[in-house]
């Protein structure tokens, strides 16, 4: 049985909003009806929105205007700034959480990618972050809200075949780092979550370089037949990470990073306590034997 819509039960002004990024599948989707669940108010972004709208039926029918959803590619400068106006023009116009989850990785040697792919994956990866942060500070300054930066444990591993995906959440996490200090006067509170391996599509979200030199074809074989074998396994379910995001945005309090899953704390404890040369070399070598 449905519960009665939210937005009745609950005064316009007390609705806390937050806006998600990239809520078509994964983590995106699985925030939107955890915030919703939460009594939020809850901006669902995504690509060609009107085309997916039935993704989220239910969910508009059970919370009503409590659920938002509105197209957003983050690299279009023209879709970033109607999410500005559409933010300015609610009943209670006003931002509680910036949620930057949209992302995907692009697999393959440096050399086999694309300029085109390259720039599209800073772009969507890095740019685009920063470009609708920095649009959605003045809501968030009124607000004494919180940004929430979804970053991945390869910002600070780095994976072979997948550089630019790793160096682009790098750049993510280290834009947190520096606008929490940035902000913090304000009153802003700023997270990075950085996840391990879960059950989020991420495999199956990414793309593939477009060339193929032939040098590389050694290590593009090794990490299909890893992606295959990955792909085929249940996966850990992404629930610690959905609620590590709706806790820190739910509370003034909170750890700036969070590196979330089994495989994100054994790898920051390498870099911890094993010097730089004797990590490198046992990774180096865990990832020749992953690729053979």
């Amino acid at each position: 049985m449905k519960n009665e819509n939210l937005s009745q039960q609950q005064p316009v002004g007390s609705r806390k909003t937050v806006l998600i990024t990239g809520c078509s599948s994964g983590i995106g989707a699985r925030l939107v009806r955890s915030f919703l669940q939460q009594g939020w108010r809850v901006i669902a972004t995504m690509r060609k929105a009107q085309d997916r709208l039935e993704l989220f039926s239910d969910d508009i029918q059970q919370y009503g205007d409590n659920l938002i959803v509105e197209n957003l590619d983050v690299a279009s400068l023209s879709d970033r700034t109607a999410i500005v106006e559409c933010i300015k023009h609610l009943q209670d116009p006003r931002l509680d959480c910036l949620v930057n989850n949209a992302g995907y990785a692009l697999f393959g040697a440096l050399e086999n990618c694309s300029e085109e792919q390259l720039r599209e994956q800073y772009d969507v990866n890095l740019l685009a972050p920063v470009l609708l942060t920095r649009a959605m500070l003045p809501f968030l300054r009124e607000s004494k809200g919180s940004i929430i930066n979804v970053s991945s444990v390869f910002s600070f591993v780095g994976f072979p075949m997948s550089s630019t995906y790793c160096s682009s959440k790098a750049g993510l996490s280290m834009l947190s780092e520096c606008l929490k200090h940035e902000l913090e006067p304000f009153g802003v509170r700023v997270h990075v979550v950085e996840p391990g391996g879960f059950r989020t599509g991420f495999i199956s979200n990414g793309q593939w370089a477009e060339n193929d030199i032939g040098d590389y074809q050694v290590q593009t074989e090794g990490l299909h037949k890893l992606q295959t074998k990955l792909s085929s396994g249940q996966g850990k379910d992404p629930g610690p990470v959905i609620s590590r995001i709706v806790s820190l945005a739910s509370s003034d309090k909170g750890s700036f990073r969070n590196r979330v899953g089994r495989d994100a704390w054994v790898s920051q404890v390498f870099h911890k306590i094993l010097p730089d040369g004797i990590r490198l070399q046992f990774m180096g070598l865990m990832f020749r034997r992953m690729f053979q």
